[in-house]
């Protein structure tokens, strides 16, 4: 099976400290396929230049001969570049548009997969719920990486469906398949990142005692858009009071906002006096390959419904720490509760209390932030349990042992690169079959003129613009001034799309087959049947520049 992935390259990059998930996370995922991948060719198809660069990067950072192996298809001709491809993955959830582009492909066409990475705020609302006026098919999936995200999407599209039932009378199905595949991780990399040389090193940095006990959060730090750190600040405290060991809580990462770097650390200030609490920036020159080495412990207690799956916890699994973690999202897909870690209850007010807060946002008295801020400020974790959790593992060494190497072994056998991306590459193989397998797609009817409907055929929406159409009645004479016509061309703004008419070397021989008066029905009927829409505009184009005139019928 021929696959294809369309990528464009992040924009927003690294900024500073601050690393974005999203880009982290596709970035990763081509990576690894390039690793790992299955494929004699490895097909691209790059918005633009540096895309394709970028992804010839990747490639040879995977070790991959982009030279040989590598294939960049131009993504302004889908139906030259697309017709052999059995399945177009995009590494997000924008497959809308490309379920209408597929449309212009005559045939059953191909499967497409695109990939959430999380389902909170307005755009990807948007996006995937449109899914439902979209013409998907057979064959066509969004590959979720938690049950928790498929569930929100299922919820999102009830919504969707409810409302059509209400206004048209029809339900609306579920418009692709939400199969489950996991982020993944590079388990080899993070084995030799945990050596217990390298975390001699770490905890020498940090002037750790041999008794101490580091319990780690890592990521974005963010009451608006990750976790609020109180309920961490505070779990981390009573332990500390409780256990039989001092213990320090590292918090790395980056601030966003940068604001936040003042409230968090006034915050820990306010609420922690026993356990040890320490801020690293993510670029520290310190820890190049992170704390994993030289910590004991990994906490995350997210709260917040912009998390999806949460890498770091598998990260933690593959490094060998025991990790606590919130009962949230994608969380809970990881972390097995006392198998390599613990996880910790969260509770939320009822469904309905929620509306108002919806309701902010779309009439923007909140903005996004806000809106998030709002449903995790009600969002509650069990601070107690959280607390006995970090508790048991600082105080027994044995046990933080055992959680770690289950977690390991986890994360090798289910969250390494090789078995993610053998499972991507047999759901599009399967994809492509059912999408070959089902009837080509109907056609539109003929009053239909658009390529999408917000991308309407100008000519039709816009029908009453002009005084009159072209018609195959309409009889056109060329006034034989050839010398004004190569005049003409020799300005681009005269020939601006060339794509859309005729070659400049048989605009002449188009023009002097109304030497004699003639209709245009019957010079573009005498054309090749693929080129007839570019010989009509090629005749209006002629008329414009006063090549040709229109001869009245009675002349």
């Amino acid at each position: 099976m021929t696959i294809c992935i369309q990528y464009a390259q992040p924009t927003s990059g690294v900024t500073g400290t601050e690393i974005f998930g999203l880009d982290v996370a596709v970035n990763n995922m081509l990576s690894a396929w390039f690793h790992y991948g299955r494929q004699e060719k490895f097909i691209i198809r790059p918005t633009d230049e540096a895309s394709y660069a970028h992804c010839r990067t990747l490639a040879q950072g995977a070790g991959l001969d982009p030279g040989h192996r590598l294939l960049g298809l131009d993504p302004r001709y889908p139906a030259e570049t697309l017709s052999r491809i059995h399945c177009l993955v995009q590494p997000d959830p924008l497959i809308g548009d490309l379920a209408w582009q597929r449309r212009q492909i005559p045939g059953a066409g191909y499967a497409l997969c695109g990939l959430i990475h999380t389902m909170s705020g307005e755009r990807i609302a948007r996006t995937v719920g449109e899914l439902c006026i979209a013409p998907t098919a057979a064959g066509d999936a969004l590959i979720c990486p938690s049950h928790a995200i498929k569930a929100a999407v299922e919820n999102l599209w009830a919504i969707y469906g409810d409302y059509l039932a209400h206004r048209f009378g029809s339900p609306c199905p579920c418009p692709v398949e939400l199969p489950v595949i996991p982020l993944g991780v590079d388990c080899d990399k993070f084995a030799a990142r945990t050596t217990p040389a390298q975390r001699a090193v770490q905890r020498k940095a940090l002037n750790v005692h041999d008794d101490e006990i580091i319990l780690l959060f890592l990521g974005r730090m963010s009451f608006a858009t990750k976790a609020h750190p109180a309920p961490l600040f505070l779990a981390a405290e009573q332990a500390a009071r409780q256990s039989k060991h001092p213990i320090r809580l590292v918090m790395l990462g980056y601030f966003k906002p940068e604001m936040m770097a003042a409230q968090f650390k006034q915050l820990g200030a306010d609420l922690c006096s026993k356990v040890k609490l320490e801020f690293i920036a993510n670029d520290d020159p310190r820890f190049p390959d992170g704390l994993w080495a030289g910590a004991d412990i990994f906490i995350s207690l997210v709260d917040n419904v912009q998390e999806s799956f949460g890498l770091t916890p598998v990260e933690a699994m593959a490094a060998g720490l025991p990790a606590i973690i919130s009962d949230w999202d994608g969380y809970r897909d990881s972390v097995r509760h006392g198998e390599d870690g613990f996880v910790i209850p969260t509770i939320a007010p009822p469904v309905k209390t929620g509306l108002a807060i919806a309701d902010r946002y779309f009439n923007r008295l909140d903005n996004y932030g806000e809106y998030l801020t709002a449903a995790a400020q009600s969002t509650a974790i069990d601070i107690p349990k959280a607390a006995q959790a970090i508790t048991a593992l600082a105080d027994d060494r044995e046990l933080r042992a055992r959680f770690g190497a289950h977690g390991r072994r986890r994360a090798r056998e289910i969250y390494d690169w090789r078995h993610i991306i053998a499972a991507y590459e047999s759901l599009w193989t399967e994809l492509s079959k059912r999408r070959r397998a089902a009837p080509p797609p109907s056609k539109f009817p003929e009053q239909w003129q658009a390529a999408h409907p917000s991308y309407p055929n100008p000519y039709a929406m816009f029908a009453s613009f002009p005084t009159a159409a072209l018609s195959p009645d309409t009889r056109l004479r060329f006034g034989g001034d050839l010398e004004l016509m190569a005049a003409l061309l020799k300005h681009e703004m005269n020939y601006f799309v060339p794509d859309l008419l005729l070659p400049k070397e048989e605009l002449a021989a188009l023009a002097q087959k109304f030497t004699a008066t003639a209709t245009v029905g019957e010079v573009v009927v005498a054309s090749p049947a693929a080129m007839r829409d570019k010989v009509w505009r090629s005749c209006g184009w002629l008329l414009k520049f006063g090549l040709c005139r229109i001869v009245a019928t009675d002349a």
